[in-house]
């Protein structure tokens, strides 16, 4: 179940990321604001003084919306699923922070996205970070990141003019996130030729989680283009240690990982130290930095 904070169907979003999967799997979508009449929706964008998030309309119009409004409007649609609904729930925004409270295994590519951005920053990289709204630039919400070198700027997705730019603002960092998933894999692309730099993108880390979390008898890789020494390691896991892997790399607690899937905190730790020890890793943070480097190759 995919879940978008504007209007379903996202078949632009939905069908680049379903296409790189190479996985069979039945697609559903619901959106925050199905359903809803004009002056209602109204009701959801954001003032001049409430923190925003970007979406589009069905007719392709941008509409910038309430954070605080929509993290709570997407917390009761996730938490309305009855447990074990779908194998996978994945919330497309990089907007959301918090944690959804639900009961089957959740891609928050928000989450996805801090904690990536957190461990390349601890590693001692300076991190540029590229958000679609101008005002966002000022929006950033984590107090974890103020004991780091980050840089923020702004582009439109699918705009070379403003992505252009957003190479020259961010020239002093070594590594740019575009954070939204309404950036394309075209965007990231050319914003990599240009600027010769590590580019991560929202979609290509949501694919990439997708591909663990769904808990499958045989291995399942994320891409044929990985690095070798980390495919290897991936496939020494059992499919519960992949998807464990997933949802530690955005950070969850061991408990919060449990209510996921269904299992007990205990046997969360016992896969989780597993895991670690085939991965050849020490810390959460190293664990991070490599899923991430995979992903942007």
């Amino acid at each position: 179940m995919f879940v978008s904070v504007g209007r379903s169907p996202r078949k632009d979003l939905i069908g680049e990321i379903v296409e790189n999967l190479d996985i069979p799997i039945e697609v559903f979508e619901v959106g925050a604001l199905d359903g809803l009449p004009h002056h209602e929706i109204e009701k959801l964008k954001a003032t001049p003084h409430e923190n925003s998030i970007v979406s589009r309309l069905d007719d392709t119009r941008r509409i910038v919306l309430s954070k605080a409004k929509m993290t709570e409007r997407m917390s009761e649609i996730v938490g309305a699923f009855p447990p074990g609904a779908y194998d996978l729930v994945v919330i497309l925004s990089t907007g959301l922070f918090g944690e959804f409270e639900s009961t089957c295994p959740t891609v928050n590519t928000q989450r996805a996205i801090e904690s990536a951005v957190l461990s390349l920053a601890a590693a001692g990289d300076v991190v540029g970070l590229v958000q679609p709204l101008s005002r966002q630039t000022r929006e950033i919400e984590s107090p974890a990141f103020d004991s780091y070198q980050l840089h923020v700027t702004h582009a439109e997705e699918g705009d070379r003019a403003s992505l252009a730019t957003a190479i020259l603002d961010l020239s002093a960092c070594s590594i740019i996130v575009l954070n939204s998933v309404g950036f394309t894999e075209a965007d990231r692309l050319m914003m990599a030729k240009a600027s010769g730099k590590p580019i991560v993108l929202a979609r290509r880390i949501m694919a990439s989680a997708i591909r663990l979390l769904l808990n499958r008898p045989t291995p399942v890789l994320p891409s044929p283009s990985i690095p070798a020494e980390f495919a290897e390691r991936l496939s020494n896991l059992t499919a519960r240690e992949r998807q464990v892997l997933s949802l530690a790399a955005e950070g969850l607690s061991n408990k919060a990982i449990a209510r996921q899937l269904g299992i007990s905190p205990k046997t969360v730790e016992i896969h989780r130290s597993n895991m670690m020890r085939k991965m050849e890793v020490s810390s959460s943070g190293a664990l991070i930095r490599m899923v991430v480097e995979a992903g942007y190759r």
